[in-house]
């Protein structure tokens, strides 16, 4: 073992060192004995906090240059671990997300002892990923990060469901790893054999530009496909509903931005600029998922799936910030670039934290109800009130609303886009791109503030659709805590926006080659100008809602104490929402379906909805006396194009089955005809 260090750096390695061995300990102990299962959750959380502070330290200069930690022999078997800025973002955003989801289960008891050891090494292994310096030690970290996610999905004992699920995930995720092999095979090979990724930056601009379009594929496909971005999306609103909501809270927060590490690491890091093309597929599978992922989250009943489907979206979002990075660094404009890379890193840390809060607090509600239908729930607010506020401060989060951590994410990607669309450097045909992509995220913010008022409301609000949804409880009291921290740093990240964003738009401008920072790139951060370039101020937006509400708050009590009487009762009465003199019923309130309608009358034409209504009347009159309503829509690229290839594949395997369960005399006889056609051939 060599360990090299820079500056003060010395003072984060100790720190990483003994976060990976706690959580090799935590796993074994797990492995071995039951009762220490129950303890890994405590450690965990120990853990993923040393995690996030380490990465804090390195990306707020307490330790520059790199962390580095170099296990094994050198050359193919070398496990190469160091912590750039780029790492440490994605560090932090990791040590975020995993000590809130593994404080939301201490106290709980793993499904088996396998699970509970693999949790710990599932956050490990996602840090050797975003730490990796070489070709070996990521694709060891990325194959152990994969295979440990889908044991934490499928579990022991899965339903035909979630088995079906864990196998799409599987299969796909490692069709994407062969493709990320082959292009480090090319750029290996272009780098004269050397796997370390300084040494790939350095020969990459030496590939031919036909190697390097491939290359770019080949990685693109493979880190999109774990991202979960259109159209390599399939597994992941299968894979996200059926695991353990707190293995679903990470999956979606931090392993998915994986893929987004990956993209950012190699398509604009190492590969460096290239053609318009490149850029232009990034946008467009961008504006793809964003659209298309908040679309079908509307219409989800499922609230798990719901969460799943908007996971897409915001990678979908992450991705038009990457994409009009690499146009922009194309055309030489950097300081662009980097406001527009810097909102993609700024969007995935506060993704993390919205989503995993979301996927908690999702939890919560399966937990206490064993629900997860949207139109069988409500009236949990009064029965899971923590849990129900929590929720809600992350649906306004995700859905872009000021002054929370998910608006300064959406606010820098629009500046980084419109600034595109009108710089003159670029050609008109890429700026009218990136005005459509303007439209698109336009929408998808429209979309996303439709779905989550119709989560929260329709799950939270009104009255129990069911008896489960009316026998509700509260979650336990470390679930709690986690809802309220994620809470709070929903609302700390998006009052902070200005530092934070200063932070990552460092480590932006150093991948893409800015000098200084450009006055565009501190908009977020000033008020009411900054050279000119339109500016909002995050924690001035804060302060003067939290003003409004206060004032608001103060003239309610005012208008209470007016109502009061001589014997100091309040003369209000209260009473049931009037529903033409009837007492307020369940059926009467609006279902996650009716809801979303609108939207998908709409968006028939996308959505291709499939609608059956049967109705039962009395015999001989035409009263009804039951209507049964069915409604679903279209995946388009999952039954128009995967179910026909699925489809296809189980035939073509059923052929070959059929032929390799042959007698010997018809093996014989294809040996022969081999031979015979290769005998002509030779001629």
């Amino acid at each position: 073992m060599v360990l090299a260090t820079d500056a003060v750096i010395g003072a984060v390695v100790p720190v990483l060192i003994s976060t990976a061995a706690v959580a090799l300990l935590m796993a074994a102990l797990a492995a071995v004995i039951r009762r220490t299962a129950d303890m890994t959750p405590a450690l965990t959380v120990v853990g993923s906090v040393s995690a996030a502070l380490a990465g804090i330290a390195i990306l707020a200069g307490f330790a520059p240059g790199t962390a580095r930690l170099d296990v094994g022999p050198a050359g193919l078997a070398s496990l190469d671990i160091g912590f750039d800025g780029l790492g440490a973002v994605f560090l932090v955003a990791l040590g975020l997300s995993g000590a809130a989801a593994a404080l939301s289960i201490v106290g709980q008891r793993a499904r088996s002892r396998p699970e509970g050891a693999a949790f710990p090494l599932f956050l490990l292994s996602m840090g050797l990923v975003f730490g990796a310096a070489n070709g070996f030690a990521f694709l060891f970290a990325w194959e152990l990060m994969a295979l440990l996610s889908a044991l934490l999905v499928v579990g022991l004992r899965p339903s035909r469901t979630v088995a079906s699920a864990g196998y799409l995930y599987v299969a796909m995720t490692h069709v994407a790893t062969a493709a990320i092999l082959v292009g480090f095979a090319l750029l290996g090979t272009g780098a004269g054999g050397n796997l370390q990724f300084e040494t790939w930056r350095a020969a990459a601009a030496g590939l031919s530009p036909a190697t390097r379009d491939v290359v770019f594929v080949l990685l693109l496909a493979g880190f999109a496909t774990k991202a979960g971005a259109l159209p390599l999306h399939a597994w992941l609103p299968r894979a996200h509903p059926v695991a353990p909501s707190h293995v679903s809270a990470v999956m979606s927060g931090v392993m998915i931005k994986a893929g987004v590490y990956g993209i950012i690491r190699f398509a604009v890091d190492i590969l460096g600029a290239g053609p318009d093309w490149w850029g232009v597929v990034i946008l467009a599978m961008g504006a793809a998922s964003a659209v298309m992922g908040i679309l079908y989250a509307l219409m989800q009943q499922d609230l798990k799936r719901l969460l799943a489907f908007s996971s897409i979206e915001n990678v979908g979002v992450i991705l038009l910030g990457v994409g009009a990075a690499v146009v922009l660094a194309g055309h030489g404009l950097a300081a662009l670039a980097a406001l527009a890379l810097g909102a993609a890193l700024l969007h995935s840390v506060n993704h993390a934290v919205m989503k995993t809060l979301l996927f908690i607090a999702a939890g919560s509600v399966l937990h206490a109800t064993h629900l997860r239908d949207l139109n069988r729930l409500g009236g949990l607010a009064r029965l899971m009130p923590v849990t129900a506020a929590a929720f809600a401060v992350g649906a306004a989060a995700i859905s872009g609303l000021p002054p929370l951590n998910g608006f300064a994410g959406e606010w820098l990607t629009f500046q980084g886009l419109i600034a595109g669309a009108s710089a003159t450097a670029v050609p008109p045909l890429l700026r009218f791109g990136m005005a459509a992509a303007v439209g698109a995220l336009a929408l998808t913010a429209a979309l996303a503030l439709a779905t989550f008022v119709k989560a929260t409301g329709i799950a939270f609000l009104g009255v129990p659709r069911s008896p489960e949804a009316a026998a509700a409880h509260e979650s336990a009291a470390p679930s709690r805590i986690a809802l309220g921290m994620l809470a709070a740093a929903c609302v700390a990240l998006g009052l902070a926006a200005g530092p934070a964003s200063d932070a990552l738009g460092t480590v932006a401008r150093g991948i893409t080659g800015a000098a200084a920072a450009d006055p565009v790139a501190a908009a977020i951060g000033s008020l009411p100008r900054n050279g000119g370039a339109p500016a909002w101020s995050a924690l001035a937006g804060g302060l003067l809602l939290l003003a409004a509400i206060g004032g608001l708050l103060a003239l309610t009590e005012r208008a209470r104490r007016r109502t009061r009487t001589k014997d100091g009762s309040v003369a209000i009465r209260q009473t049931d929402t009037w529903t033409c003199g009837i007492a307020p019923q369940p059926a009467f309130q609006y279902t996650a379906t009716s809801f979303a309608k609108p939207v998908q009358f709409f968006f028939r034409r996308i959505l291709q909805p499939d609608r059956q209504v049967e109705v039962a009347y009395h015999p001989g009159t035409r009263f009804p006396v039951s209507i049964h309503y069915r409604s679903e829509i279209t995946l388009l690229l999952e039954d128009r194009v995967y179910a026909p290839l699925h489809a296809w594949s189980i035939r073509f395997a059923q052929l070959v089955r059929r032929l390799q369960a042959g007698p010997m005399q018809l093996y014989v006889a294809y040996t022969v005809v081999a031979v015979l056609v290769l005998l002509l051939w030779a001629r």
